[in-house]
């Protein structure tokens, strides 16, 4: 028993080529300009964005519990004459970026708390 396999048509393969080149084209312009993110990409990138929301929130309530504090005016000069980057560890030294019930300040908190209190000169 003789068993003949069939003939591709003449265009077969250019055609297979041409739709493997248009996949892996239209998967690099998806990812790369139209935005897809991947399930990891997208929980990380929603973790960072809620993280970023918490801290936010927390740095306007260190920021009302350092203005309601007592001399308030003295500590607010001696913030600002401490150097831009390490306004965040006096303030979380000083007990005001720890929330309440916490034992520790929560990341980030801190330098945006001084951030508030003392801007940035644009």
């Amino acid at each position: 028993m003789d068993l003949k396999i069939p003939s591709m048509p003449a265009g077969t393969k250019p055609f297979c080529l041409g739709a493997l080149a248009g996949a892996v084209l239209l998967a690099w312009a998806g990812f790369d300009a139209f935005g897809w993110k991947l399930s990891s990409t997208a929980e990380t990138l929603s973790k960072r964005n809620a993280d970023a929301a918490v801290a936010a929130a927390y740095a306007s309530i260190c920021s009302e519990h350092f203005k309601k504090g007592a001399q308030f005016s003295v500590q607010l000069a001696a913030l600002a004459k401490t150097e831009r980057y390490s306004r965040g560890d006096v303030l979380a030294k000083g007990g005001w970026a720890t929330m309440v019930g916490s034992k520790e300040p929560y990341p980030g908190v801190a330098q945006q708390c001084a951030e508030l209190l003392i801007p940035e000169k644009s």
